[in-house]
């Protein structure tokens, strides 16, 4: 029996357990859960280790969400820019085969990015858990978010020439099949994109978060950093991704992003575009009814107890601040959130989408 066969073979056997599946990575995903799930990659890990740009065949296993042994076919290739020069494990890309997709039944989603710890330093994969927090933070707050799965990856040198190595890391939904879960597409001219072309409590939703991680490497203007979604009312939603630059995570490589205003990774910097009193109001209270299951999901991770110290104690300086500007009815929250950074703008954008509220 050839691999064709057996692939088909397979589908065979499978497809019943599909049918709540609409995604490879809904086979993956589990809502609201943290525990890893266990993958297996085998692929040439001297291509990969000498991060050669070409595409790699590969095979996926795993055992997905109802109990049954998955075995894929697909390509692997390295990805990023920043942490590929940097780290010695860089980031990789799963890209998958529409046609098998399709064959088992499901959506043609087919790239995920897998984010994987940099080196060997224990660190390195302490700062992958943080990064996965962030996006599961973002996640409470707002569906207009990427999902992702944490799992544990084992690295199968399929030439042999390796041993096996085993790691924390998470796969991030794929940007199409984000963009259509919340009923979108995504833009791909997203560069210059006008202000009011943006639904205000979407974008003002996204500043906000991007404020409480500390991130000041993100814009909107050069669509740096973030996906941006077209609905069916033609308004935008910025989707913000990539977020180890970021005080949450708290990267030793990590530097301010200085032609904003900040001055160091811990400092918040509030980039969003101005928007009406009732909006940040409402914004800011939906974040406050969801402190208690950030916290939770920090609490209950498996960063050691110095880490989810030092998190929590991030996390509480955002809400007792956003606490305080909500109580203060004598100034507008735009105006306070924007702070000793109001004269800032960022680069690329226009002066107007940021001016004051209360001038």
């Amino acid at each position: 029996m050839n691999s064709k066969q057996l692939f088909s073979l397979l589908v065979l056997i499978a497809l019943p357990f599909m049918v709540s599946a609409t995604s490879i990575f809904d086979l993956l995903y589990t809502e609201g859960r943290q525990q890893a799930l266990a993958l297996r990659l085998e692929a040439p890990m001297d291509s990969l280790l000498a991060k050669t740009p070409n595409k790699q065949e590969a095979t996926l296993l795993f055992t997905d969400n109802n109990g049954q042994r998955q075995r894929w076919s697909l390509d692997v290739n390295i990805r990023g820019k920043f942490r590929r020069n940097l780290c010695d494990y860089a980031p990789l890309k799963l890209n998958f085969s529409k046609k098998d997709l399709k064959a088992i039944g499901l959506d043609p989603h087919d790239k995920y990015k897998l984010v994987t710890a940099c080196n060997d330093d224990p660190l390195a994969g302490d700062l992958v858990m943080k990064e996965y927090l962030a996006y599961r933070a973002y996640h409470l707050l707002t569906p207009n978010s990427f999902r992702v799965q944490l799992v544990k990856i084992t690295y199968v040198d399929s030439n042999g020439n390796h041993p096996d190595r085993t790691e924390t890391a998470f796969l991030i939904e794929d940007t199409d099949e984000m963009a259509a879960r919340l009923g979108g597409e995504e833009v791909e001219e997203a560069l210059g994109q006008p202000a009011e072309a943006f639904d205000a409590t979407a974008e003002a939703t996204h500043a906000l978060f991007q404020y409480l991680v500390g991130n000041g490497d993100w814009s909107l203007p050069l669509a740096r950093n973030l996906k941006i979604v077209k609905m069916a009312n033609g308004k935008l939603i910025p989707v913000g991704y990539d977020f180890d630059f970021t005080g949450w995570v708290g990267a030793p490589y990590a530097t301010p992003t200085s032609e904003v205003g900040q001055r160091s990774i811990y400092e918040r910097v509030y980039l969003g575009y101005a928007q009406e009193d009732k909006v940040m109001r409402d914004i800011a209270s939906s974040f406050r009814e969801q402190r208690k299951a950030v916290i939770s999901l920090i609490n209950t991770s498996e960063l050691n107890e110095v880490d989810q110290e030092i998190l929590w104690r991030f996390v509480s300086r955002f809400y007792a601040k956003l606490n305080r500007m909500n109580n203060n009815d004598s100034l507008l929250l735009y105006d306070q959130l924007r702070g000793e950074t109001a004269e800032v703008i960022p680069p690329g954008a226009e002066a107007s989408s940021y001016q004051l509220m209360g001038r």
